[in-house]
């Protein structure tokens, strides 16, 4: 029986290896992202709406985080693709996604079909909110490796590799 949660940036992986990860081992999956996009739909705002609503008031960011701790607390058997589930779901197995920052532009460029110097400024433009905003509220400065307990580079692996690999980890952990 495993709590997994999985950490990356965008473009990193996340939720294609969660998703696989989790229909491999018969889990639960469930991501962040969707959540976030549920909460803007209840509160009627666009997800741009909702992003920027969630800079200026931490009262969003405080419900996400209650139901990922909730959900940590009540369930077992599931992977959280999620940027602070191994934060707030701290007896989780770790996984943290890296990927060359070039690859990660051409991922969701091709993703979100949109030119890759749009999905640049984009990615840019979050990762130094996402990092203002987690060591403002959560104390947070750093994703270093040495907080998770698996670090996988995906610039060149594929889903099913990190698959596997993680696999591994979770072989070697019973």
């Amino acid at each position: 029986m495993a709590k997994i949660t999985i950490f990356g940036l965008a473009g990193t992986g996340t939720t294609s290896a969660g998703k696989m990860l989790a229909e491999k081992l018969g889990y639960q999956f469930v991501s962040s992202g969707n959540m976030f996009r549920d909460m803007a739909n209840e509160n009627g705002m666009t997800l741009n709406e909702f992003e920027e609503a969630t800079n200026k008031d931490s009262k969003y960011d405080d419900a996400l985080d209650q139901k990922i701790k909730e959900f940590g607390e009540k369930n077992d058997n599931f992977i959280i693709e999620s940027r602070l589930a191994w934060h707030f779901i701290p007896d989780s197995i770790k996984v943290k996604l890296t990927c060359d920052f070039d690859e990660r532009i051409r991922r969701v460029s091709e993703r979100e079909k949109i030119p890759s110097e749009v999905a640049k400024e984009h990615n840019e433009f979050r990762d130094k909110k996402i990092a203002e905003r987690y060591e403002k509220y959560y104390g947070i400065k750093d994703f270093n490796d040495d907080k998770f307990d698996l670090v996988i580079d995906t610039t060149k692996t594929s889903i099913q590799d990190v698959t596997l690999k993680t696999e591994e980890y979770l072989r070697g952990k019973k």
